[in-house]
């Protein structure tokens, strides 16, 4: 991370310190997605020593990348034909948006946003194009989720995202994000990312989650939308406090500042830490960074429902229904027993390996 992020010497003492390691094994998936933007961080160093493999996962990446967008460039062109007001999300935005090279930056899928009034356009222009839809996308799917994976016939993936956050909440809660977007011009297509504060938003928003291989991919993309343009912090403040997300933004802005050395406004950790939060927020935060190996998505859900429905303990049931695509709420109980059972047995059978 050191060797992708900081400048100069800094970058070239922190690569030579674990250059000896790239080959001496495999490394876990999110390092190893770091090591493109290495390489375009110590490649101009002098001393930078051995850059093959650094240089090989930039090539592999540009080249990946750049398949991909040219299987998504229709759509999007279509898109904008169609008069849709399409947001590029995520990877594709970040690399257009901060990254400026599609060698730095590697993505598995594209995101694209749409009202939730133009998804069936976009479905319909989708399919002409070879797209479509992973679920069947029926009223219930879009009240609980908030996008769906479209497979291409060459099987490369676009999300397809009616809301920006896995979290529900009523569809106005994008509507200032969606004014505040930017037009951008890259590599001869035209297309709308968010705002460097919502962006960052969004990054740290969406990474702030357990998960049994750290999602560290959210360092160098915050880092990055920090260093490309200014940060409207008190916006970003008063939408952190909007969403609920007030212990996620303390603890990843704190991390940006102690490990990496980002300039973060003291005003703003100053009133992220006297916002009230919730107890809601608190349980929720509390659960959602942990692992939870017998109860699965099941908290997601119940979190989920609470944020976005008006009465959430009287419509919990049907949430779950929806969100398990089943056809009646009679089925909701045996499917969660079913699940709980799934789960216990696979626990049961590959037990925690203890902690060094």
């Amino acid at each position: 991370m050191q060797a992708a992020l900081l400048p100069g010497d800094a970058a070239r003492a922190a690569w030579l310190r674990v250059r000896a390691s790239i080959g001496s094994g495999p490394l876990d998936a999110p390092s190893e997605s770091l090591l493109p933007l290495v390489y375009r961080s110590v490649a101009g160093l002098a001393d930078g020593g051995d850059l093959e493999p650094v240089k090989m996962r930039y090539v592999r990446t540009w080249s990946d990348n750049l398949t991909l967008y040219r299987t998504v460039r229709p759509l999007l062109v279509a898109l904008e034909r169609a008069g849709i007001d399409a947001v590029v999300l995520k990877g594709l935005a970040l690399i257009a948006r901060v990254y400026g090279d599609l060698g730095v930056r590697p993505m598995a899928d594209v995101d694209i946003l749409v009202t939730p009034t133009d998804l069936d356009r976009t479905t319909a222009i989708a399919a002409d194009l070879g797209w479509h839809p992973r679920y069947r996308l029926t009223p219930g799917f879009r009240r609980v989720k908030h996008a769906s994976p479209f497979d291409h016939e060459t099987g490369i993936a676009c999300d397809v995202h009616w809301r920006v956050f896995e979290e529900a909440g009523h569809d106005a809660a994008d509507d200032e994000l969606r004014v505040h977007t930017e037009p951008i011009d890259f590599q001869g297509t035209r297309f709308r990312v968010l705002s460097p504060t919502d962006q960052l938003l969004h990054v740290c928003g969406h990474a702030a989650r357990w998960s049994e291989v750290p999602a560290i991919r959210w360092v160098p993309d915050a880092v990055m939308v920090i260093r490309a343009a200014p940060i409207d912090w008190r916006r970003l403040v008063a939408h952190t406090a909007r969403r609920r997300f007030i212990l996620r933004m303390r603890d990843m802005l704190a991390y940006l500042r102690q490990s990496l050395g980002v300039a973060i406004p003291a005003s703003v950790e100053a009133d992220l830490a006297a916002a009230p939060v919730s107890m809601l927020e608190r349980l929720e935060h509390r659960v959602r960074t942990r692992e939870h190996r017998l109860l699965g998505e099941l908290p997601t859900y119940v979190f989920n429902c609470f944020r976005g429905e008006r009465r959430p303990v009287l419509a919990l049931p049907g949430y779950l229904r929806d969100a398990w695509g089943l056809e009646s709420l009679r089925m909701v109980p045996r499917h969660a027993l079913g699940l709980a059972s799934e789960r216990i047995r696979l626990a049961l059978a590959s037990p925690r390996k203890p902690q060094r």
